[in-house]
């Protein structure tokens, strides 16, 4: 098993660090803290110095790369789907998350982690503001709608998704339960079927952000144990990274010009700065697919 240690990169101490992006374009990072409802854009060959920072007046999840262009990215609010102006931090609303049978629960769920697909799709999951109910769902952006694509599943804390380099594969992490699963997905039809045990993390590991490298082997955040571990696409742990200071790591995300760095966000608290990490590995991960607008 390869072992990596990973380094203290920007000292951001976000409440709620997530969505690490790298944008291979203009070679910038981007994350967000949750929490404190702020968007951080960091062009690489400046670092922590060169940051614009925006704070909005909702928390933004997950970002992700718009298809040709720079001026905008794709971004989950609260509660749905849109672009964000990251340098005058302003939203253009595509789809709100509507739970039509029972109207409550729009208040007591928020987007969590998302994925554009091959084909550009944007999926996101949902997830219980008490991190117990089992509110959580997949959801997918249709011609301008978004569609509830759980088939009934529930979860208090959903994460990812992610897919395998032939996009014949779906990982989502259900966070609470210390799992992720597979899904058989066809990416024509963008339907994901055959749901089934991954991995189970040990010791009472939470997987929350998730990447895959060229090697189809998927990198999961272990927050709570201070590591992002590398498995399998059999599920058998190959690597593992340590995050000093970072118990609370929250996702990675790959970057650099070659795609071998890993950028790590984390959430402040006991045992856990909140700053960003950054560590080299032997194994390029995949790029990010764009959203098309």
């Amino acid at each position: 098993m390869k072992e990596y240690t990973a380094e203290e990169w920007l000292p951001s101490q976000s409440g709620l660090g997530e969505s690490p992006l790298y944008r291979a374009s203009d070679d910038t990072f981007f994350f967000v803290d949750i929490k404190n409802r702020l968007v951080h854009t960091v062009p690489l060959a400046q670092g922590w110095n060169g940051k614009h920072t925006v704070e909005l007046d909702e928390p933004v999840t997950r970002l992700d790369v718009v298809e040709g262009r720079t001026d905008v990215l794709a971004a989950q609010t609260k509660l749905g789907f849109a672009l964000l102006d990251p340098t005058k931090g302003t939203l253009d609303r595509i789809a709100d998350v509507s739970h039509e049978e029972d109207a409550s629960i729009d208040s007591k769920v928020r987007m969590n982690d998302g994925a554009i697909d091959a084909r550009g799709r944007w999926w996101a999951g949902t997830m219980a503001l008490d991190e117990e109910s089992h509110l959580g769902r997949l959801w997918c952006l249709r011609d301008g709608k978004a569609i509830d694509a759980s088939a009934g599943d529930r979860s208090a804390v959903l994460n990812g998704p992610v897919w395998s380099p032939d996009n014949k594969t779906m990982y989502v992490c259900d966070t609470p339960q210390g799992k992720v699963y597979r899904y058989d997905y066809d990416l024509e039809s963008g339907e994901a079927i055959n749901k089934r045990l991954f991995t189970h993390l040990e010791g009472g590991g939470m997987p929350d952000g998730v990447a895959v490298d060229l090697e189809g082997h998927v990198w999961v955040a272990a927050n709570s144990q201070g590591k992002i571990v590398r498995f399998s696409p059999e599920g058998t742990v190959t690597g593992a990274c340590q995050v000093p200071d970072a118990k609370m790591c929250s996702c990675p995300a790959f970057g650099g010009g070659d795609m071998k760095t890993i950028f790590i966000t984390s959430i402040v608290g006991e045992g856990s700065t909140g700053n960003v990490y950054r560590v080299r590995v032997d194994v390029a991960g995949m790029p990010r697919h764009s959203f098309r607008i």
